[in-house]
């Protein structure tokens, strides 16, 4: 009974979310992800407002929790326009609690279908 309960405690969900057109899948990031998360936040606290700590923490989010991009390069992001990265962050962090779902999002936004 163990062994199932741990089994369904591991289980990671995902769910499909609309992105330029086509649909993509986030998933639920563990709790090591997350901490890891929290970890690196720490580290660039110094600079919150950098633009390559932003790029670090979107691609760190990105990787984790889109499926079928845990091993996308810096480069393949550095060609992505930022907008894009921005709504697949927000996604997978919306999908696991981590943002909170605001009535801020303008119609027309990437990921709008």
């Amino acid at each position: 009974m163990a062994n199932n309960t741990l089994k369904l405690l591991k289980q990671v969900n995902t769910k499909e979310v609309e992105f330029n057109g086509s649909k993509v899948e986030v998933k639920e990031l563990t709790f090591n992800q997350v901490k890891a998360f929290s970890e690196l936040a720490k580290s660039l606290n110094d600079d919150i407002e950098s633009f390559d700590n932003n790029r670090q923490s979107l691609g760190a989010v990105i990787r984790a929790g889109v499926v079928g991009l845990e091993d996308v390069s810096d480069d393949d992001l550095g060609d992505t326009p930022l907008p894009a990265l921005r709504f697949l962050s927000e996604s997978v962090l919306e999908f696991n609690g981590l943002k909170v779902t605001d009535d801020e999002k303008e119609d027309g936004k990437v990921g709008n279908g």
